[in-house]
């Protein structure tokens, strides 16, 4: 009984693969098709010339002499300021502590953020 259902599945599998494939002959056949032409592009007049026999002069540019003003100038490094200060309640000043913004400042040493005040030169970590 086996081997009739076999043959019998075996013979309508392709029928039913081309069923479900579809009857157009182009893949782009239920594609709608928008054409744009491009405007049309006038010719350009061609300029006129008062005999157009002789060849057109066209004035020559003398080139400019490169100027040396010697080699080339060092500009000196931007001058490098000293880190602000922090100071703590007692006005010390607090070590490995750095501003981190507008009345912050950071203390590396413990990775906390203090809210500061500004002090003489520096910043002072609030009561």
């Amino acid at each position: 009984m086996k081997p009739p259902l076999v043959l019998l599945l075996s013979a309508l599998l392709p029928l039913a693969a081309q069923a479900q494939m579809p009857t157009s002959s182009s893949p782009t056949a239920t594609r709608s098709s928008n054409s744009v032409n491009p405007p049309p592009v006038a010719p350009q007049p061609a300029p006129r010339l008062a005999n157009p026999d002789l060849p057109v002069q066209v004035p020559r540019q003398q080139p400019q002499p490169i100027r040396s003003t010697g080699p080339a100038q060092v500009t000196p490094a931007p001058a490098t300021r000293a880190a602000d200060k922090v100071y703590d309640r007692n006005g010390r000043i607090v070590p490995g502590v750095k501003p981190a913004g507008p009345n912050r400042v950071f203390d590396s040493r413990t990775g906390r953020y203090y809210d500061s005040v500004p002090a003489a030169d520096g910043q002072q970590i609030k009561p």
